[in-house]
């Protein structure tokens, strides 16, 4: 068994070599035997469009069964589907078969226990020590709360004037549940890359890369929209384009849900460490708290459980609302909140976000290195680094603070990468910063060729 795919948010790795079906049924099995000592025999499972996707299931519907838990079968749906059905269905557990926006032959599992986001970490050591069991059957059945989730959207994120939106899945799950949820608040809607396609045949749905938006961009632009909306694999994660074919950052993304959110109640914001410096600067000026967490949806619905905050955003795309909504992290209800809010305003898109300040940064960086050696390079860095003048901090990887930029290396721990991301307050700030890091990535690795992916 690899155990590299025991992950510190979630399950991940190859669906044919690591996720095969001796290592699925323990994995169910194990997360059965958890619910089952809750007092509870039911939990909700949904999937992605991934090809994985049925040999998956079938073999975590038998380690479930094995250990007395019925699966009550959501389908094909975005992960926040799942998450949503633990917060108004008859049980608080949920698994989603998902590889989020990893290669298309990965695939993986994303786990609410009790309510509770629960790691691949956290499980790892029963699953291994698992030999065998007594396989078992339960009455299986199928649900949906798509109904109710339409309608509580419709309550919540109605559009004041209509507008002319395109949305694209990916050939991701968000494609025909975002078109619902969007006809159904009032917008005019141009819907691209819809239909559910493991193999992802138009462009990896992956909105954090600019490579993956031209589509989108390209179709705002031909039908003179008013804005679009790109999501990932499985719908937890959104970029927004406006209608001159502009993304707008995470950064700004956050900063005006900042603002809606804090003027209907003050509280606490969490952000992750990739997030720019002005963000909790905006946050304070508006009245909350803002704190800083470390880069990963288990861990920033970890803060907002424990901090009671408004809401919580990565710089990836995640956007969690926890007001007048559940706290976990939903693309398509994140875009019909952000559409609501363009309605009410007179301004276009790109002007509403000309207020926020402007900082010279890059998207996020990815050097490739392997898997098992990527957290052990953070840790040596650490060790050997050289930055002067400079406020370290060590939440997440190592966040090196200036006077008027900052650094970041961190491994993922999705993927065989070191994430990095560089921020200035000028174009040349940003050029140092960045400089400093490379130079000592280059001393302290110096067979370790720097070309970004």
């Amino acid at each position: 068994m690899n155990t590299n795919i025991f992950r510190a948010y979630d399950i991940r790795g190859n669906a044919n070599n690591d996720l095969d079906q001796s290592t699925v049924k323990k994995i169910g099995y194990v997360l059965g035997k958890r619910i089952s000592s809750l007092g509870d025999n039911k939990i909700y499972v949904g999937h992605d469009s991934r090809i994985s996707k049925d040999e998956i299931l079938k073999n975590l519907t038998i380690g479930l069964n094995a250990a007395e838990i019925e699966v009550l079968n959501l389908g094909l749906v975005p992960t926040p589907m799942v998450y949503y059905a633990t917060k108004i269905g008859d049980c608080s557990h949920g698994i989603m078969i998902t590889g989020s926006h990893n290669p298309k032959d990965d695939n993986g599992l994303k786990i609410v226990i009790n309510d509770t986001p629960t790691s691949g970490l956290a499980i790892k050591e029963e699953v291994l020590a698992l030999d065998s069991f007594e396989l078992k059957t339960c009455n299986n059945s199928s649900e949906s709360f798509e109904k109710y989730y339409l309608n509580e959207a419709k309550q919540k994120a109605s559009l004041r004037r209509a507008l002319k939106i395109v949305l694209d899945a990916g050939n991701g799950a968000a494609g025909p549940l975002a078109r619902k949820v969007f006809e159904n608040i009032g917008a005019e809607v141009i819907s691209i890359n819809e239909t559910p396609d493991g193999n992802f045949p138009n462009h990896h749905p992956d909105p954090s890369k600019e490579k993956n938006l031209a589509q989108v961009k390209e179709k705002i632009l031909l039908e003179n929209a008013d804005l679009g909306f790109a999501f990932d694999g499985d719908g937890d994660r959104v970029g927004l384009i406006t209608s001159t074919g502009k993304q707008i950052s995470s950064d700004h993304i956050i900063m005006i849900l900042c603002e809606h959110y804090l003027k209907k109640s003050k509280g606490p914001i969490v952000y992750d460490v990739k997030c720019s410096n002005e963000l909790p600067k905006l946050i304070k000026a508006l009245g909350g708290e803002p704190i800083m967490e470390k880069t990963g949806h288990f861990n920033i619905k970890n803060a907002i459980k424990k901090s009671g905050a408004v809401l919580g955003g990565e710089m990836s795309g995640h956007i969690f609302i926890n007001y007048e909504w559940y706290g976990f992290d939903d693309a398509i209800f994140t875009a019909a909140i952000l559409s609501k809010i363009f309605s009410e305003s007179r301004l276009s898109v790109e002007e509403l976000f000309d207020k926020f300040p402007k900082t010279f940064s890059t998207p996020e960086l990815n050097l490739d290195v392997d898997d098992s050696k990527k957290f052990l390079m953070v840790e040596q860095f650490i060790k050997k680094m050289n930055f002067k003048n400079a406020e370290i901090d060590l939440i997440d990887g190592v966040r090196v603070n200036k006077a008027n930029s900052w650094g970041l290396l961190r491994a993922s721990n999705t993927s065989p990468k070191l994430v990095l991301r560089y921020e200035g307050n000028s174009e040349e700030e940003l050029i140092n910063i960045k400089d400093e890091f490379e130079r000592n990535l280059k001393q302290v690795f110096p067979n370790l060729p720097i070309e970004y992916t």
